[in-house]
């Protein structure tokens, strides 16, 4: 089987659009697809090991002023495309995925003179090019992870201005995705959660999604061995999405007794204000440690160190720190919310009630105080990551819904 991936932001460390590309292709590769690559910067160049890569261009200007571009970005912005992407920039659009379709039905009526593909699979763009690709006879599917529309109601949430919420409007390409989803042959989705969530979002017929779970490197992601901290705890993410929920770990932690201490995979002052600026709120900045983006190692490192995983989110398409902290032996407590419902048992952590500091603060107390009940959920967490989350059952479930949507096709 030949496949075409669509990935407007390859790099792993660019988000959780790289982080699949990079292993769904080289797990399909293993298993024998041919699983080629059109991408936008920043570019993934370890896929040039098992796939054809084919780079788009992208200045990334958006949030970048006129006057800031650097003269190599303003010697090509007169370029179509790219002069598009300035021009929409300017009227705070986000042009991106847009502009990645376009060029990757350009690129793809090139590439088609010289090969063939079974099936073509987009990941998180839905943009207007895929429109056009379907007169090249192809079916084409896209995953989803969640719908835009929960991102825009985080925002919304924060916004204090009506220019704010005008913004925050243009900014997010919903009409484009509306229309595009439905063009789709089959859509794939990361939970159960997520196709009523798609429903509601943009109104698929639930009869077209299909769900396949987020897989996990489970030979990267695995303990380390190291002593834990019997008083730590963990968040990962982004301090600065109100969807993280973060500010209820911040008044959770002030109920707790000062020796246990938190540290958060994510950027502090100066860099980022709002999550300092809650723990400074609670009253407990002298318990918080802010690490930044950390690489994998020291990544796993502190998943296999900590004594507790807190993921307090008011909403997760799948939710990956909770499955990686599983995969390294570590319990979680969640909130029951989106995915994480499904992602955690109750041999794996413990779920709470979203936007709940109290229930936060118990669940984490009761770990913290049994660590028999510690290492059994670390140990059932890792089992149930290896038997339902790796990527190899991810790459396996996707061949299957590659294998229906062509055989639908034929049909």
């Amino acid at each position: 089987m030949k496949v075409l991936l669509l990935c407007y932001r390859g790099n792993p460390f660019c988000g959780g659009q790289g982080i699949y590309i990079y292993h769904l292709s080289r797990e399909l590769a293993r298993i024998g697809v041919e699983a080629d690559v059109i991408v936008g910067p920043p570019y993934p160049d370890p896929l040039d090991e098992w796939s054809e890569v084919y780079r788009l261009e992208n200045l990334n200007i958006w949030a970048v002023r006129t006057s800031h571009f650097p003269m190599e970005k303003l010697e090509r912005v007169f370029s179509p495309w790219n002069f598009i992407d300035y021009l929409l920039t300017r009227f705070h659009v986000f042009p991106e995925m847009e502009t990645f379709s376009m060029r990757a039905f350009s690129a793809l009526r090139r590439i088609l003179r010289k090969k063939r593909y079974d099936i073509i699979h987009d990941v998180n763009t839905m943009g207007w090019g895929l429109i056009p690709m379907k007169a090249f006879g192809i079916p084409i599917i896209s995953t989803v992870h969640h719908p835009l529309t929960k991102d825009r109601e985080a925002d919304f949430m924060t916004d204090r201005t009506f220019w704010e919420k005008m913004t925050t409007v243009l900014f997010y390409p919903l009409n484009m995705q509306r229309f595009v989803i439905k063009a789709l042959d089959r859509v794939i989705t990361s939970s159960y959660a997520g196709v009523d969530e798609l429903y509601r979002a943009f109104g698929v017929d639930r009869k077209n999604i299909s769900v396949v779970y987020n897989g996990i490197d489970v030979d990267a992601f695995k303990n380390t061995g190291q002593k834990r901290d019997e008083r730590s705890l963990l968040f990962v993410g982004n301090t600065d999405d109100r969807k993280k929920g973060f500010t209820f770990l911040a008044e959770a932690l002030s109920m707790m007794p000062d020796d246990v201490r938190l540290t958060i995979v994510d950027s502090g002052p100066p860099e980022k204000m709002s999550g300092y600026d809650m723990v400074k709120k609670f009253g407990v900045e002298k318990r918080v440690k802010f690490v930044g983006k950390v690489d994998h190692a020291r990544l796993v490192s502190l998943y296999s160190t900590t004594a507790v995983l807190v993921m307090p989110s008011l909403h997760e398409g799948f939710g990956l720190p909770v499955a990686e902290a599983m995969a390294c032996g570590t319990p979680v407590v969640a909130s029951a919310a989106g995915a994480l419902k499904e992602v955690v048992d109750d041999n794996t952590g413990i779920l709470v009630p979203p936007e709940n500091a109290g229930a936060l603060s118990e669940a984490i107390m009761k770990l913290l105080a049994d660590r028999g009940l510690r290492m059994r959920m670390g140990a059932n967490g890792r089992k149930r990551v290896v038997e339902n989350f790796s990527w190899p059952v991810a790459a396996e479930k996707t061949l299957e819904v590659y294998k229906s949507v062509i055989n639908g096709n034929r049909g």
